[in-house]
């Protein structure tokens, strides 16, 4: 027996323990095709979970206050003063005509509102509802006018935007003319 022969034997044996690149591929792709799976089911339960969590917050927050409220005697309140409503020396339609006109020109389009939002209030839309809920208490122009200048422009940079500051007051003046 020659030195050969048992070293060709050891490589025979050794040959057939170690995979084929071949095999090494296919075992890679069905390692990676489990974890694409694994991966696929974690993101369809987190999904179904966050729909579980917003459908259950929706149905809390719609559901019938029935329970909650306590309508008893309500309806015969309701009834019996319902003739001094009638009785009353302003109507309903006076009441909303009043107010509809003192606070019809408060309604401002989506390209304006954009405009003051982003040009005068640096892009708070709550800056910008408070300064028009603001004015739509005042009974004035005058009240109006001071308010701005005396409060809101100081608070703003509206130095350069003269454009935008008078479409904003001649909106804002709009409903005492």
């Amino acid at each position: 027996m020659s030195l050969n022969e048992p070293l060709e034997s050891l490589r025979k044996a050794l040959h057939q323990e170690i995979p084929e690149e071949k095999e090494i591929m296919a075992l890679y792709e069905l390692v990676k095709l489990a974890h694409l799976r694994v991966l696929t089911a974690t993101i369809e339960k987190i999904k179904f979970d966050a729909e579980e969590k917003y459908n259950a917050a929706i149905k809390k927050q719609t559901e019938p206050l029935d329970d909650k409220i306590d309508l008893n005697g309500v309806s015969e309140n309701l009834m019996s003063n319902s003739n001094q409503i009638h009785d009353s020396t302003y109507t309903n339609e006076s009441i909303n005509k009043s107010l509809n006109n003192k606070y019809a020109e408060l309604r401002v389009g989506l390209n304006d509102r954009m405009a003051y939002v982003n040009v005068l209030f640096g892009g708070s839309n709550h800056d910008f509802e408070m300064v028009i809920s603001s004015l739509a208490t005042m009974e004035s122009k005058e009240e109006c006018q001071l308010f701005i200048r005396d409060t809101i422009r100081p608070d703003y940079n509206w130095e350069g935007k003269e454009e935008t500051v008078d479409r904003f007051l001649e909106f804002i003046y709009a409903r005492f003319e």
